[in-house]
């Protein structure tokens, strides 16, 4: 088709002009729409969001289950539940922690189902739902007495952490809360020798 076109615009010298012409425009026209053509059917890229883990000056110490047992940071009036291996602290409507001191599992959970995964470090999965935030944060407590005897735990926003059989929502939070929880947890410790 291309020859056959060839052949007669070179039979017709001012056809041959306008047929370049016209070809240089539509090709100008075609290179200069396609990549705003690609603008508009590109999904936008996921907003990516970096929480700030600090933990605030009013936090103080807390034994979590009794005298030289471990110590978390946590807002003044907080309360603590024990429960065998697990413990509660909570202060007001912002503040709820689950520590499970003799976890199943250390790997951190994929996301539910309807949620997204807004922060993920090696110890940390922050994710989000419907505006609200929850977290499970994988800490690693080594005495320091003895260095062998390392133990895992898991501190979680409350409800984070649920059994196979759950089918409950995790409580969800606002964004500044979690971090301040997460903050808190990262403060989780060992009692020291001194």
């Amino acid at each position: 088709m291309v020859s056959f076109l060839a052949c007669r615009i070179g039979s017709s010298p001012g056809l041959g002009v306008a047929f370049a012409l016209a070809t240089c425009a539509a090709l100008a026209c075609r290179t200069k729409a396609e990549p705003e053509l690609e603008k508009q059917q590109a999904p936008p890229a996921a907003a990516v969001e970096r929480l700030q883990f600090a933990l605030p000056a009013a936090f103080a110490p807390l034994e979590l289950r009794g005298e030289g047992s471990e110590t978390l940071h946590a807002p003044p009036g907080a309360t603590i539940r024990v429960h065998s291996a697990r413990v509660e602290v909570e202060a007001g409507d912002d503040f709820a922690l689950e520590i499970d001191l003799q976890p199943e599992r250390s790997q951190l959970p994929e996301p539910p189902q309807g949620a997204r995964r807004v922060q993920q470090e090696s110890d940390l999965a922050v994710f989000e739902a419907g505006g609200g935030y929850w977290f499970v944060s994988s800490r690693e407590l080594v005495p320091e007495w003895d260095e062998s005897a390392r133990r895992r735990v898991l501190c979680s926003s409350a409800g984070a952490v649920q059994g196979p059989a759950a089918s409950a929502e995790p409580r969800r939070f606002p964004r500044a809360a979690v971090e301040r929880m997460v903050a808190a947890c990262r403060s989780l410790a060992l009692p020291r020798l001194d």
